[in-house]
């Protein structure tokens, strides 16, 4: 059973999805084939120049710094109570996330997108780390146990860049507009982090097929 996950690593609800997909691949009595489709939020962000994220919400709603890091008190909460996430706006930066997304491409022909998915939400909401960077970026991929020499090749090129824009295209042919979504079978559209019985069912579903 496939499940595509459309994604952006920048997205707070795109990692309480991860997590809530994770627990959903628990709890399915089918196994559960994990897809990472790109859906890219801010793709025309610098690759190079990385604003942290509350000077960039700042700066979008007009609000200061401590009352922009006030709003994120809800998600932070939310994302520890029912997630077991931790999210430090504090430390937190908003990268261009092509090259994460190129790289997660090209660790799933070795069944490591899932891995990798997990990594870079974790680098950038848990530990405060700059993806348009190089060092940080192949932290994760060691830290997953890929070849970081074979990543670095990856990323002096272009390669799997289409495959990321293809995804984001493709979604929004499907009428996907917000991540997290899931596509169960090619199918069974699931918008958001809905509850666990929500996926189980239209898994039952697509199972009947």
């Amino acid at each position: 059973m496939k499940i595509e996950f459309y994604a952006d690593f920048t997205c707070p609800f795109s990692y309480m999805g991860k997590r809530r997909l994770d627990e959903v691949i628990e709890a399915s009595e089918e196994p559960i084939e994990f897809e990472l489709k790109a859906f890219q939020l801010t793709p025309e962000a610098s690759t190079t120049d990385t604003m942290r994220t509350v000077d960039l919400l700042a700066k979008k709603f007009g609000k200061s710094e401590e009352e922009t890091l006030q709003t994120t008190f809800r998600l932070r909460d939310q994302a520890k109570d029912e997630f077991n996430l931790e999210y430090n706006y504090d430390t937190m930066k908003a990268p261009n996330t092509l090259k994460a997304h190129r790289l997660t491409k090209w660790g799933a022909q070795f069944g490591k997108d899932r891995e990798l998915t997990e990594g870079f939400f974790a680098a950038i909401f848990t530990k405060g780390l700059d993806l348009n960077k190089e060092e940080d970026l192949l932290a994760v991929i060691a830290e997953v146990g890929l070849d970081v020499e074979e990543a670095k090749k990856i990323l002096q090129t272009d390669e799997f860049k289409d495959e990321v824009s293809n995804d984001r295209r493709n979604a929004i042919k499907k009428g996907i507009r917000s991540v997290p979504t899931y596509i169960i079978q090619d199918e069974f559209i699931v918008p958001g982090a809905k509850p666990v019985d929500v996926f189980l069912n239209a898994i039952e579903k697509a199972k009947a097929k």
